[in-house]
């Protein structure tokens, strides 16, 4: 498969829009609601959230050369706005990074300590292509918690993002 710079920007152009769409669905959310725990893999919708945005994170920090040694942390958890902030900067770096790609650094090595201490090495661009799906996935997770607690989710399917910016 083929994946060029302008690929990847649109896909993670579309994973900013995925976001807050989902960000927008969690709004209506009590403060018990976005913490009560209903299932999935992290519990709740705040903890599910805080753990995608912390993977992006880790990510941006990886293709800048740093290994954290683990997700970031927040005593007691982040509110909504507070993750919302916090992924706009991390948006804005990975779309710096995603800007900033030549065709030939897509198939560069990415070396990284995973946080079992182990080392890695992956392309690029398959580390891009990986933050991306775990994103999709993770949402998923989401909107199926927001229905849980009898919330409707704002669609976040591909299709969807091209109807709402049509492509050039």
């Amino acid at each position: 498969m083929t994946r060029t710079p302008e690929d990847i920007a649109d896909l993670f152009a579309f994973g900013r829009w995925a976001t807050r769409q989902t960000l927008a669905s969690a709004a209506p959310l009590t403060a018990e609601e976005f913490v009560q725990p209903v299932g999935g893999s992290f519990g709740s919708v705040q903890a599910t959230l805080t753990h995608l945005y912390g993977a992006d994170w880790v990510w941006l920090e990886r293709w800048h050369g740093r290994s954290p040694g683990a997700l970031p942390t927040s005593d007691g958890g982040l509110s909504l706005a507070a993750l919302a902030a916090k992924w706009e900067t991390v948006h804005d770096g990975q779309q710096a990074f995603v800007a900033s790609l030549s065709p030939a650094r897509m198939s560069e090595p990415l070396i990284y300590v995973n946080f079992a201490g182990k080392t890695l090495t992956y392309q690029i661009c398959d580390t891009l292509v990986h933050a991306a799906n775990h994103a999709t996935y993770h949402r998923g997770q989401i909107a199926t918690l927001l229905r849980q607690l009898g919330k409707t989710p704002i669609a976040t399917d591909f299709l969807r993002y091209r109807d709402a910016t049509p492509k050039t």
